[in-house]
């Protein structure tokens, strides 16, 4: 028993740290690969009056978003589905500057950029295959 615990349990102790690693090391480059990413410009003027479902999928969660045009303008934004916690609450504002700014490229929310940038991606997916008026 004493050699089994001498010989495999760090072994075993050490493939669980790898493992660790590497998990965090993809996570950071996906984050990384989210933070960098380019939100195209989408024109509401040119979509027809609806509501819009879209999505993105970051770090193994989809974001859901509902897009409402009306009258060639974003009229509403419903967050479908987001992580719950203090990151992803303080992105959520996001959606007010596409309001407001009726584009999906707004500056991102500081100290919410990556779940900023996929609130941003989920609203532009939701109206880049929309009907055209």
């Amino acid at each position: 028993m004493r050699r089994f615990r001498d010989n495999v349990m760090p072994a075993a102790v050490m493939t669980v740290l790898l493992a660790v690693v590497f998990v965090s090391c993809q996570n950071r480059a996906e984050m990384r690969h989210v933070r960098d990413m380019t939100v195209g410009d989408v024109d509401p003027a040119a979509i027809a009056d609806g509501d819009y479902p879209g999505e993105f999928t970051y770090d193994k969660f989809t974001y859901v978003v509902m897009t409402t045009i009306q009258r060639g303008r974003i009229s509403s934004i419903d967050v479908l589905t987001c992580r719950n916690n203090r990151h992803a609450r303080k992105a959520q504002a996001v959606i007010g500057s596409i309001i407001e700014a009726q584009t999906t490229n707004v500056d991102a929310i500081t100290g919410a950029t990556t779940t900023s940038k996929a609130l941003m991606k989920a609203v532009e997916n939701s109206l880049a295959d929309a009907p055209r008026r």
